[in-house]
């Protein structure tokens, strides 16, 4: 029995009330329902979002992104070819986050930002060729990038077997 079929029958019945009514069409059996079912609408509320702040820090209570400042920095500054580097990230104003890393070949690696800081060692591919290349570094919505000096792989030493 549906809540309305419910309802009628706990109405008083009086031969007056019904007497004008028009027939209706007998109901069809329908499957049983909780009260949990039938629910009123509910109002709807809205909250306000800054758009300057991304969402991802909103919902997990990080700092305000318009308050951070990014230093990135390289180290060493002149990288020999087949060597690896670190690259060192500073989000002044932010205790923890992620720092999405972009090394010179186009690949992107997550880091963990702890006490605002992070460092993340890359690999400069041996057949690169010299010259400067770029790392950049992006947290919430900003971005910031160091420079740094490929130079010429070592010379391989070539050893004679023949002992001489």
């Amino acid at each position: 029995m549906t809540l309305a079929g419910a309802a009628l029958l706990t109405l008083p019945l009086s031969g007056t009330a019904f007497a004008d009514a028009k027939p209706q069409p007998a109901a069809t059996p329908t499957a049983p329902q909780s009260a949990a079912t039938v629910t009123a609408p509910r109002p709807t509320h809205s909250n306000p979002v800054t758009p300057t702040v991304p969402q991802d820090q909103l919902a997990k209570g990080r700092d305000d992104a318009r308050k951070v400042e990014l230093k990135v920095s390289v180290d060493p500054d002149r990288v020999r070819a087949g060597d690896s580097y670190d690259v060192t990230i500073t989000a002044k104003g932010l205790r923890s986050g992620t720092a999405i890393v972009t090394g010179p070949e186009g690949k992107s690696y997550r880091v963990a930002l702890s006490g605002g800081k992070a460092t993340k060692t890359l690999t400069v591919p041996s057949k690169a060729k010299p010259g400067s290349e770029t790392v950049t570094v992006k947290v919430g919505n900003k971005t910031a990038t160091a420079s740094f000096d490929v130079v010429a792989p070592r010379p391989q030493r070539h050893h004679d077997h023949d002992g001489k």
